[in-house]
């Protein structure tokens, strides 16, 4: 659910939800891309969501199928397609969509008790949404664009949207946090005036001026804009210029497994996954003032990540430190006493 931050602040897009034909009853059909404009269509056919795309995310013309598309590369010609797409109805249910992105997959189907047991469900300024995520590599499919599907589905009304994301496994796995960043950053024009994302879900009570959460900052890491998904940024330099980036993100909810999470991050770094005992026995605790910080260190052959969360409230709060793998390993002490200083207002 995490992701560094850019050096380019996103702009938030806007898109029409245009209620599909019944020609296009597949939500996972791939449509052309020939941008489009369907003119004269009532106000009970169409809203407006806005949402925070990353921006190395290639932007692709819409179709009438899509009213977002964008393209992820990745090195050795991996590739990841990216995509809102809006139903009539319940568009077929959410059991028999993934069976049918399952069987693309080349997979077996599955039943409801396994799809409970497996789905993640997220709360947005849309609505809950439910979230799941597909491996399999069908036969005789090209790995550097194909293996994996996560697909974030939200009901709203008489539709039903779908935020996809499709191609070479391990891409898609390290884009997985912005993916889901980008849904969570969705929210309806009509509430416009509401709060945004994520920090609003985190505010302390509105009879209540503290911040819900107070910390020290050392005095070597710079004060930079938080963006839309952040709820605070922070920079830090090496000696030799290295650039290292520090975030704070909540999210409502749990945030996921623990597990999924950390092999994330280590594919953002390009190590390899870690089992459930190899995360337990590098998990170590950190002390905050009022709450007790899980912790991770990562270190690949040129970049590392020390990652610490904690769940609170209903909420999960993510704090990341990232960047070259020195400047990393120096800055871990400080990163630390950071998350020491780290004091939630009740």
């Amino acid at each position: 659910m995490l992701a560094a931050g850019c050096d380019k602040k996103p702009e938030i897009q806007v898109y029409q939800l245009i209620k599909a034909p019944p020609e296009f009853a597949d939500a996972s059909a791939t449509p052309t891309m020939t941008p489009q404009v369907q003119p004269g269509m009532g106000d009970e056919q169409t809203a407006e969501i806005t949402a925070t795309p990353a921006s190395r995310w290639e932007p692709q013309p819409p179709s009438s199928m899509r009213q977002a598309s964008f393209l992820v590369k990745g090195d050795n010609g991996k590739i990841a397609d990216i995509s809102l797409v809006t139903l009539g109805g319940e568009a077929g249910g959410v059991l028999d969509n993934v069976n049918r992105w399952l069987s693309q997959l080349g997979q077996p189907a599955i039943t409801a008790e396994k799809l409970a047991q497996t789905v993640q469900r997220i709360t947005t300024p849309i609505g809950d949404v439910i979230v799941e995520d597909l491996q399999g590599l069908p036969q005789g499919a090209d790995p550097a664009k194909d293996g994996r599907i996560i697909v974030a589905i939200a009901s709203r009304g008489e539709k039903t949207l779908f935020f996809k994301m499709r191609g070479n496994s391990e891409l898609v796995g390290a884009e997985k946090d912005d993916f889901i960043k980008w849904v969570g950053s969705a929210r309806s024009l009509e509430a416009k005036a509401g709060p945004t994302a994520v920090p609003a879900t985190a505010n302390a009570a509105s009879d209540s001026d503290e911040p819900p959460v107070k910390w020290e900052v050392p005095g070597n890491w710079k004060v930079v804009p938080a963006s839309s998904m952040r709820y605070a940024s922070f920079a830090v330099s090496g000696e030799n210029g290295e650039a290292g980036d520090i975030s704070v993100i909540v999210f409502p909810g749990d945030g996921g497994a623990d597990l999924d999470n950390v092999n994330r991050w280590r594919q953002q770094i390009g190590l390899p996954l870690v089992d459930a005992n190899q995360l337990n026995s590098s998990i170590v605790v950190v002390n905050g003032h009022d709450a007790s910080i899980s912790t991770v260190a990562m270190t690949g052959d040129s970049a590392g990540i020390v990652a610490g969360w904690v769940r609170r409230d209903g909420h999960v709060w993510f704090f990341k430190l990232s960047g070259p793998t020195r400047l990393v390993t120096s800055e871990k002490s400080n990163f630390v006493k950071f998350l020491e200083s780290v004091q939630f207002h009740s």
